[in-house]
């Protein structure tokens, strides 16, 4: 029985590959990307955006802000927003290009994690302050206190976390800046949901455990009351940096430069697709077309990976 377990594994492992690798990177870190419409966009410590195509061949480079990029987030009508440590978030929509960058707003504190549900971009900061915008006009501020580093919004709920603990936050309904703790779930960022859609929600959230080393998934559905689905001690080598996930996978990747994969979620164990060496720390993964994943590295490069 070990035996054809350990074949299995080595299949599995198999099939996991490294696609394609950027033509050229940044200048320093890539830190972050997203996916859209065909286009993949990169952002840098070089304060660029590049944009690829799925083969990952250079289209355009865009000179977003002057100093490191942060993250991005981009909404369903390809508005791309970035965030800098020059503590500016610009967006610009297609044609993507220097003259399409615009200002949403400029602050002192670090924009460190952005998120878009439908039209509404939620950003969180440094001093635990998480903002929500539609039509870029601000809506409601709401001071959660601790740092955010990952953060995500649905239906009324705002899911922020740093190093300790996973916090989903309740929005008074009608009242500015007012919310109440739904949850406190022991984790650490990065956070994601991912999953189903049912009823508008997602089904699944997932996040690193304290140690940063192991991945949990609990379930966000109501009534459900973030019950553990199943946890994964030390299934990476170091701390993971990057998580994404859809309706049927779990991608992570961190410090061990290591990308991997799961899938049958809802599982009391989920199902392992295998993994991929990309050489150098991973900041940040997101999903593409057909099940391809892209990965922005610590060398300044991006890859695509497959795993089914």
């Amino acid at each position: 029985m070990g035996n054809a377990q350990s074949a299995l594994n080595r299949q599995m492992a198999n099939n996991a590959r490294i696609e394609h690798t950027s033509s050229e990177g940044h200048e320093g870190d890539a830190t972050c990307v997203a996916y859209f419409d065909g286009q993949l966009f990169s952002g840098g410590a070089d304060g660029k955006i590049r944009i690829w195509s799925p083969e990952l061949q250079l289209l355009a480079t865009v000179n977003a802000h002057e100093a490191y990029i942060y993250c991005m987030a981009i909404n369903q009508h390809g508005k791309l927003y970035s965030s800098s440590c020059d503590g500016q978030v610009r967006f610009m929509l297609p044609p993507y290009g220097d003259e399409a960058v615009q200002e949403l707003f400029r602050c002192d504190d670090a924009i460190q994690a952005m998120y878009c549900d439908g039209s509404v971009l939620y950003t969180g900061d440094d001093k635990g302050v998480v903002t929500t915008w539609s039509n870029d006009r601000m809506l409601f501020k709401y001071n959660l206190v601790e740092e955010v580093k990952s953060l995500a919004g649905e239906q009324k709920l705002i899911y922020t976390v740093r190093d300790l603990d996973v916090v989903i936050s309740q929005v008074t309904e009608g009242k500015s800046g007012k919310y109440s703790n739904k949850a406190v779930i022991a984790g650490k960022s990065p956070l994601r949901l991912l999953g189903p859609i049912v009823n508008g929600k997602r089904s699944f959230l997932a996040f690193p455990d304290r140690s940063g080393m192991g991945l949990q998934l609990v379930n966000n559905l109501p009534q459900q009351q973030y019950a553990l689905i199943w946890h994964l001690p030390e299934c990476h080598e170091w701390i993971v940096n990057a998580i994404s996930g859809d309706e049927a996978f779990l991608y992570s990747g961190g410090y061990d430069k290591k990308v991997k994969a799961w899938t049958d979620l809802g599982s009391k164990q989920p199902k392992a697709l295998g993994e991929v060496d990309v050489g150098s720390w991973v900041n940040s993964i997101c999903i593409g077309d057909n099940n391809t994943i892209y990965i922005a590295g610590s060398d300044g490069f991006i890859r695509s990976a497959k795993f089914v």
